[in-house]
């Protein structure tokens, strides 16, 4: 797809803007064929929902989601009237607002009905969206960098491979730098990548120890990343009060 370039929503930031329906439908069929990830911020920001498409009508003008595994974030998305998608699609990051959410059947299970979005955005790959990991979150990464070994701990994480590790003083990161091994750790699971430092800088922590942070490149493991960030929504949602 070669979206058209909108005047309004076009310029310095790269986004282009989709108006025509015909192009809105082969975007989304194209994300639902693929089974991409799609998420959508609601309740003020405080739940994640966390879905694929499953159908894209464009003669009746709707669209049907998958329910979240977690059903407060399919509540939050029901009571929110309307929602802000994202979703990422061969190397493409894309916008849309999609209203009057409500439960339908679909293939024998629960799902989502919404409206058929009127526009979508396309976005340049530095607006993809990060998910910000609280410390209670358990996300540590074990890097092995030649004859070295140390601990860092993921601090925030994208669907697209970029990242923020925190680690000790004593190691230094140059920008370029590859570390081949680095695996991430969750109590449910562990994936195996590569990192390449874009940046290093040293701060303090809440406890009031510095540390260094980087930001990373994460190579390759798209969908072992989409798991963990699975399993991080599962765990604030634990979290949360009753």
């Amino acid at each position: 797809m070669s979206p058209p370039r909108d005047d309004a929503g076009a310029g310095a930031t790269g986004t282009l803007l989709v108006r025509s329906g015909v192009e809105i439908g082969d975007s989304l069929e194209a994300m639902c064929e693929a089974g991409d990830l799609l998420t959508a911020s609601v309740q003020g920001g405080q739940q994640l929902f966390l879905s694929r498409l499953l159908r894209v009508d464009r003669r009746n003008r709707l669209i049907v989601v998958a329910c979240s595994e977690l059903r407060a974030a399919n509540h939050a998305l029901l009571e929110s009237g309307t929602a802000t998608f994202s979703c990422n699609h061969r190397g493409v990051h894309f916008e849309f607002m999609a209203g009057r959410p409500h439960e339908v059947e679909f293939a024998g299970t629960a799902a989502i009905q919404l409206d058929f979005p009127s526009a979508l955005l396309a976005l340049h790959r530095r607006a993809y969206p990060r998910f910000a990991l609280p410390p209670r979150v358990p996300l540590r990464c074990v890097i092995e960098w030649g004859p070295v070994s140390f601990d860092a701990r993921v601090v925030d994480i994208s669907r697209q491979g970029i990242g923020a590790i925190i680690y000790g003083t004593g190691i230094r990161l140059e920008p370029g730098t590859r570390l081949p091994r680095a695996r991430i750790e969750h109590p449910q699971r562990s994936v195996m990548v590569g990192l390449e430092v874009r940046h290093a800088r040293k701060v303090v922590l809440p406890d009031g120890r510095p540390a260094m942070r980087a930001g990373c490149r994460l190579i390759g493991a798209r969908h072992d990343l989409e798991d963990l960030i699975r399993l991080f929504v599962t765990d604030l949602d634990s979290d949360a009060p009753g």
